[in-house]
Parts: C-alpha cells; structure tokens; sequence
C-alpha cells in the first residue's frame, strides 16, 4: 500500500513508467492485478461518495434517469460538469434519492471528481505534472448484477481504478486507433469482434489506450471505481497552432477562397496547387516551439490552484533567512518561460518575471521540492536570495517547514 498521494510511479507500480511508455502507451491495455485491496486506501470509500454527495451537491441533467420504471440492461445516473449549461429540467438530488435510483439497478456517475474530493484533486495534479495535459476523473457506483454504459469507446486515455468491489470489463478491439476527441462509435456491435474479459478486484489497476471499445458490470457484488482521463495533445494540435501563427505573421494564410469553391466534390487543380503551395511554406516557416508554447499556455492558464495555504497569514519578511527551508505548496507544477531579456515562472494562480539574469535561479525553483533559501544558485547574491524566497512566498507558491534543509533540489 502506497503512503501519501498517487503519482504516476505509484499508480503503475510495479510496472516502471518506462516500461509503460515503450509498451502500452497508445498501444496496448496494461492489467496491473496488485492482490492488495487497501493499495487505494485514503484515495475514495463508498461512505467518502455520501459526503460527495451532499457537500458538492452535483446536479443531473436528465430527471427521466430517476423513474421507477425498471432499468435496461446499461442504465445509470449522470452528473453533468460542473462548466456546462444546464438545462432548466436539471435537478440536484440528495443522499435519499440518489440512493434509490441505486437500489433500482443504476449506476450513480458523478463527474469531475477532481473538483470534488481532495485526494482525487491531488492525484489529478500528480499525473498533470507528468503529462502536460488536463486530467480529470470520473466515479462510477454500480450494484450488483448491473451494468451503467453500453459499449463505447473514449477518445481520451484511461486508467480505471478499483477502489471497492469487483468489475468485469469486456475489451474489443480499436476500429478507430488513437481517435480525435469528437469521434463516436460507429461499429455495430456484432462486428466488433470476440471481447477479451478482465475481472478487476479491489487494488487493481486497468489502462486502456484511447478507442479501445468496452463495456463493464458487476457480478454478485457492487464496484467503486475511478477513471481517470489524460486529455492528450495531439500533433494535430500542435499543426492547428503552427498555421494559427503562421496566419498572423502571412497575409497569404488569410486570403479567402475563390467563388464558387465549395461546389463540388471535382477540386479544381488550381486550388489543389495553392494548398500544396502553403503547406510547403508551412513547412518552411512553421515554428514549432511557437506552436507548442501556445498550447502550454492554455494548459497552464487553466490550471487552478489546490487548497493548501495560500489564505494563511504569511510570515513576516524579517522571519525568513538563508536557513529557512522552504517547499512549493501542493499541486504546485511550474514552468519557466523565457523571452528576449526577461525570464517568468508559471505555476497555477501566479506568475513570477524577472530579468533574464534569475532565469537560473527559478528553473531552480521550478525543479525542486524542498530547499534552504541560501540553496539558491548563488549568482542572486544573499540579498536577492531572500527577495525571491519572499516574493515566492508572497504569491502562495512557496511555504515554510519547519525541517531540514535538503541536500539538493529533488530531495
């Protein structure tokens, strides 16, 4: 059983990331049986759910989900996101309902899960920090003898964490490999194929790369589990931001096309030339890094900060020293970004710039976990050691502890 939060090393355990990476990752369904049913203890319970329940008060969209009626072979109880408009038939059931509607045979859903519960919010971070994209989670309770969603497929990476109980999942194979984010299932199911079968018990760990169709149920007993959902960039995203730019900086990119181009499938050669000509100065004056820094930007920009001490009162400036030992503050990821002559650290809910001269100093900090003031890079000089420390602590993304300073900046 792992102490502490979830990183992505934990989460695969025994599996090495690099091992996952080279093996699984966009390729095949990775099965960690662990025989350890606490191995998520501290992470989700079942009587954890009822807290959700009634303290984040998630709302549903469909009301006909809660009828009486008997459910059909996949039924379930949605939450919608919290950022989606909600149509006025939306309803926020309490404990009582929501259990009847399980009673019934319908798996409860509640979406964002990572909005909702500390430790989930911290795991989400952890495997933020790992791949640079947006994470999210979603919890599934299901009774026995039920099954929540028919077959599909997600066009986002999965990892499925059995929290409580027990889930047979049905795996087909990819019709579709490494779908875009808007593609659906369109495969009847009696041409999908032979499923493979996979019992997850409590413990375990299941990834399956995006497009991998499947179903799920239970059995004699109920299943709590979580999925987590990477939302990858693409390398089409990163072409989509390539011409984005390349269109601000090319009048050529920004012309129009010709009258009359749309009106049938026999594309004139003239336009087929014209788009092969600016695809080759695409390829010509494309800027890659641009293109990317431009995703990172609307990935860090949606980054917000986790709870941890950012309303505490902050120390007095004259109480931090060169011993003073210092730790960024939960969920903290951090970026460096440098331009010309001046240099910024990124990190959810602040931003931090300086002249290009501190850039060592911040990929310092960017990196570290937990340090003395004076073991900043010594081209700040004393007093600008403690002027940074200060000011780090000031915008939340540092904190004191009170411990020994570290040997170097991963420790």
């Amino acid at each position: 059983m792992p102490s502490g939060d979830f990183d992505l090393e934990t989460l695969l355990a025994p599996t090495r990331p690099d091992d996952f990476f080279l093996d699984h990752w966009e390729k095949q369904p990775l099965l960690v049986r662990r025989h350890d049913a606490g191995y998520y203890a501290g992470l989700l319970t079942t009587a954890d759910v009822e807290e959700v329940i009634a303290f984040t008060r998630p709302r549903f969209a469909d009301p006909a989900a809660f009828s009486a009626e008997k459910p059909r072979e996949a039924s379930y109880v949605k939450s919608q996101l919290a950022d989606r408009p909600m149509p006025e038939s939306a309803r926020t059931p309490g404990i009582a309902e929501l259990a009847g509607a399980y009673g019934r045979g319908k798996t409860v859903v509640i979406m964002s899960m990572q909005q909702r519960w500390r430790p989930i919010a911290r795991l989400c971070r952890g495997l933020e920090a790992a791949f640079h994209c947006p994470v999210h989670a979603n919890m599934y309770l299901t009774p026995p003898g039920a099954q929540g969603f028919d077959v599909h497929f997600d066009p986002h990476e999965v990892f499925v964490l059995q929290l409580e109980g027990s889930k047979t999942w049905r795996l087909y194979g990819a019709p579709r490999p490494l779908p875009l984010a808007d593609d659906r299932l369109d495969v009847p199911r009696d041409r999908l194929g032979e499923p493979r079968e996979v019992r997850l018990e409590a413990g375990d760990l299941f990834y399956m790369p995006r497009g991998f169709v499947h179903e799920a149920f239970t059995s004699e007993g109920h299943s709590l589990h979580l999925t987590i959902g990477i939302n990858i960039h693409r390398w089409a995203d990163v072409l989509h931001e390539a011409v984005d730019d390349l269109a601000r900086r090319d009048e050529r990119f920004r012309g129009s096309l010709p009258p009359g181009a749309l009106g049938g499938d026999d594309v004139p050669e003239a336009l087929e030339g014209r788009f092969r000509d600016l695809l080759a100065i695409l390829a010509r004056d494309g800027r890659a890094g641009e293109a990317i820094l431009s995703l990172g930007d609307r990935f860090f920009g949606q980054l917000a900060p986790l709870p941890g001490s950012h309303l505490a009162p902050r120390p007095e400036p004259e109480s931090i020293g060169p011993g003073t030992v210092l730790e960024k503050s939960p969920g903290a990821i951090c970026r460096v970004v440098a331009d010309g002559g001046w240099v910024t650290l990124e990190f959810p809910g602040g931003r931090v710039g300086g002249p290009i001269r501190i850039a060592q100093a911040l990929r310092f900090v960017a990196g570290a976990g937990r340090f003395a003031v004076d073991d900043l890079p010594d081209g700040l000089g004393p007093s600008g050691k403690l002027v940074l420390a200060r000011r780090l602590l000031g915008e939340g993304l540092l904190r004191v502890v009170d411990r020994a300073p570290a040997s170097g900046p991963g420790k």
